[in-house]
């Protein structure tokens, strides 16, 4: 691809300057990175009347095939509106298609070296055509056998990205320990990985989920202690910690009805039901019970006492910021207790 020299000039002075915030990691200089997804709007519409409350944007809509080949939209609206409030903006590729996270797209891919240039080729040309500064890569699912091939991907990636001034950030889920044969984390070596990339976005999020019985979505000794192991193989300053503004409704009548509830959804619920809210001081996260046409259910959530508590792990820890997932299922409140963490 060719390269315009003054604007491959210009993403490397960035790159400069991000790199040597995230290292200073003072007040004002963290990152706070909010998800944008494509699925009712939502995310748009809280873009146009949150964007004080975040710098960074990652458009979480570009899934990848196992050709290398990526697919999905482009907000150019949005992108520009972005950059013109100077939000920092990327691009999400995942392994995501219509089952799930497909862990056999991720194999494809990553041990394929023509389908690895054939991704990266074409991800340049989507960073440089809507002024991205960087890619997110967010491949879940990814067997525990290919672990070597994953961290070998991301080192061709992180050198591509870097030698043509983009940034690049990935998703690991959380977890307390290093485990390869780990079904679901044994393909992230935390260690390999954090000294390739420039931001490690910790998902410490879904500790409970629809999946599961019902519990907290983040209670924060399990964020605290993902973290505390994270930070023991990657340097402080290229972490974000994850932070959901959802919580999760078990239906424990029928588990078929579990579903996942937006930040900005459980008042109403609590108002229509009548619910009186607790407090889990194990967890340090809330919950309520409801009975609804017969069915019991119970709700564990995030409220701004709970989100308080895992921001200020920021500066406990002396992170690079929070990524937020999503925005548009939060409210004003959400970004009022993010930033009451101190940062």
């Amino acid at each position: 691809m060719s390269m315009n020299p003054i604007s491959l000039f210009n993403r490397l002075i960035i790159l400069i300057f991000l790199s040597a915030s995230a290292a200073a990691a003072g007040p004002g200089t963290r990152s706070v990175l909010a998800y944008y997804e494509n699925d009712s709007g939502a995310s748009s519409s809280a873009l146009r009347s949150r964007f004080t409350s975040f710098n960074q944007l990652a458009f979480d809509t570009y899934p990848v095939n196992s050709q290398g080949i990526v697919s999905g939209d482009t907000f150019t609206g949005d992108i520009d509106f972005a950059l013109t409030q100077k939000i920092q903006v990327f691009a999400t590729v995942s392994n995501f298609d219509s089952a799930g996270f497909d862990a056999s797209v991720a194999h494809s891919l990553i041990t394929s070296s023509a389908d690895t240039e054939r991704f990266i080729a074409g991800i340049l040309k989507q960073l440089e055509a809507a002024h991205y500064s960087g890619v997110n890569i967010d491949f879940e699912s990814v067997a525990p056998s290919d672990r070597a091939a994953f961290t070998a991907f991301i080192s061709t990636l992180a050198q591509a990205m870097h030698k043509a001034g983009y940034l690049i950030i990935i998703s690991v889920p959380a977890e307390l320990k290093d485990d390869p044969t780990d079904s679901w984390r044994g393909a992230y070596d935390f260690r390999a990985l954090g000294s390739l990339i420039d931001v490690l976005q910790l998902m410490t999020y879904d500790e409970y989920g629809t999946w599961s019985n019902p519990g907290p979505v983040a209670g924060l000794d399990w964020v605290e202690a993902s973290l505390k192991y994270t930070l023991s193989v990657v340097p402080s300053a290229k972490v974000s910690l994850g932070i959901p503004a959802y919580g999760y409704d078990w239906d424990v009548t029928n588990a078929a009805n579990n579903t996942q509830i937006p930040w900005a959804a459980v008042g109403p619920l609590l108002a229509k039901t009548k619910a009186t809210p607790q407090w889990d001081a194990t967890y340090s996260s809330p919950y309520f019970f409801y009975s609804l046409k017969g069915h019991q259910h119970v709700v564990w959530y995030e409220n701004p006492r709970s989100i308080t508590l895992k921001s200020s792990l920021v500066t406990t820890y002396n992170l690079a910021g929070v990524s937020v997932y999503c925005l548009g299922m939060e409210a004003p409140a959400f970004w009022q207790a993010i930033h009451a963490g101190g940062f």
